[in-house]
């Protein structure tokens, strides 16, 4: 893709996401897959309050409407499985209080270790989703008059 093309994709994603952002509630941005590997790395350039730094998995930037939302957008590091790919794991506040983890995956390289990475990524979500369900089943039962 060529560069100027690129940054006219992030302009676009970008006020997309801020025009979102100015209401009362902004939505968490989701992945295009179809600018591709580095246009995404841009794109990520431009997201309003992103906070840069590694995470287990490469690169991660994370983005967030606290009480909400947060979103965790990974870029996969050459060596690892599935490479390159991009992981946008978008965790949603619940009325019960619960935080729950859904992601997306934009794959660009081998399909058969994208299919495997897509499955461990899923894995992921649950594990998340099911240890924020345990955390909130906890609080209830400490803060309980009957536990006293």
């Amino acid at each position: 893709m060529h560069p100027a093309l690129r940054i006219g994709v992030a302009v676009v994603a970008l006020g997309s996401f801020q025009a979102l952002s100015d209401s009362a509630h902004p939505s968490p941005p989701d992945l295009d897959c179809s600018i591709g590997f580095e246009g995404l790395h841009q794109w990520t350039e431009w997201l309003p309050g992103a906070e840069r730094g590694n995470g287990a998995s490469g690169n991660t930037i994370t983005v967030n409407a606290p009480d909400a939302w947060r979103v965790e957008i990974t870029f996969t590091e050459r060596g690892q499985p599935a490479h390159p790919a991009v992981v946008l794991r978008k965790f949603l506040k619940q009325v019960t209080g619960v935080w729950t983890a859904q992601s997306k995956v934009c794959g660009y390289g081998d399909k058969a270790q994208f299919a495997a990475f897509m499955a461990d990524v899923k894995t992921e979500d649950t594990r998340l989703t099911n240890a924020s369900r345990a955390e909130v089943e906890r609080q209830k039962r400490e803060a309980s008059p009957l536990a006293r």
